[in-house]
């Protein structure tokens, strides 16, 4: 199936490699929840402008991260929390799930398709691709937000991401 890329963006954005991420409600502990936000609404704020997406779009459109490991500043305050026999603050469980992020820009944008978060085996924004075509080829959606990430290990240094928004062209 050809796969159009309809509108794409990158964190750091190439006009301004220094621009910081936004705050994002109930992610403070680490930059990944923040940086994949920031790709995501970046690239559907070029194609769509302000949220949401009428609900007949959102419902057929799909939401796919592909990231070549998963917040690990977060999962280091876990297992610092866990090591040191004090409680885990309940904000960490909820944020070190992946699809949390996702779910953010679910309900700001108004998207109610099919949700993927996966581990990329190589190259993250091949493994984004690859799913998103698998979800527009089998009916499941009409376009698709794929993110790819490769988050970075500390808030000062939060990585880099991509998102592409894909189409067949018949949206």
């Amino acid at each position: 199936m050809e796969l159009i890329v309809e509108t794409l963006a990158q964190w750091p954005p190439p006009d301004d490699p220094a621009a910081r991420l936004p705050e994002v409600p109930r992610f403070d502990t680490s930059a990944f929840a923040p940086l994949l936000v920031a790709v995501g609404e970046r690239c559907l704020a070029d194609r769509y402008g302000t949220p949401p997406l009428p609900p007949a779009l959102g419902a057929r459109t799909a939401l796919v991260l592909a990231a070549t490991r998963g917040d690990v500043v977060t999962q280091t305050a876990i297992d610092d929390a866990v090591a040191g026999q004090r409680q885990v603050p309940k904000p960490l469980l909820f944020q070190n799930v992946p699809s949390t992020a996702l779910g953010h820009l679910s309900a700001v944008w108004g998207l109610t398709g099919p949700l993927v978060a996966t581990l990329a085996v190589g190259d993250p924004l091949a493994a984004a691709r690859t799913t998103a075509a698998r979800l527009i080829a089998t009916g499941d959606a009409d376009q698709a937000l794929a993110i790819a990430a490769d988050p970075g290990d500390s808030p000062r240094s939060p990585g880099t991401a991509w998102a592409h928004l894909f189409t067949t062209g018949r949206t």
